[in-house]
């Protein structure tokens, strides 16, 4: 059954914080943008999830991840909230989160944050 789910990744690339959209570790979180509440929170490599993707059924769980101050200063960056439907995914028993299937995951909005109380949808994204 297809479901929806959000997670913060780069608006062109799609990588994550952790890891890029190859599963390279990055750790872009760690340095780059350490002002994230969750900065020292360590994602080791695990091969049982190379080509799934983190992230949360809500936005209310999205938002134990990263902050909503997190989520405006990481779109000056380039990095946004995306909605993706995905008929495959788990519970990653190991960190205690869903990840979704990669490869047969669809991204179908950008959401930008415009203020702390606002959330505004782009409906114009292209798909990668």
């Amino acid at each position: 059954m297809k479901k929806t789910f959000y997670r913060v990744c780069h608006k062109d690339t799609l990588q994550g914080l952790w890891y890029d959209y190859q599963g390279n570790f990055t750790g872009l979180i760690h340095e780059d943008f350490n002002f994230c509440a969750n900065n020292e929170l360590r994602m080791d490599f695990d091969p049982e999830i190379v080509g799934w993707l983190s992230a949360t059924e809500t936005l209310e769980d999205l938002w134990r991840w990263f902050t909503k101050e997190d989520i405006q200063k990481l779109q000056d960056h380039g990095w946004f909230i995306h909605e993706f439907e995905a008929v495959d995914y788990k519970l990653y028993e190991r960190f205690q989160h869903i990840v979704i299937k990669q490869d047969t995951s669809t991204v179908t909005k950008l959401i930008t944050l415009n203020d702390m109380n606002s959330v505004e949808s782009l409906l114009h994204f292209p798909q990668l």
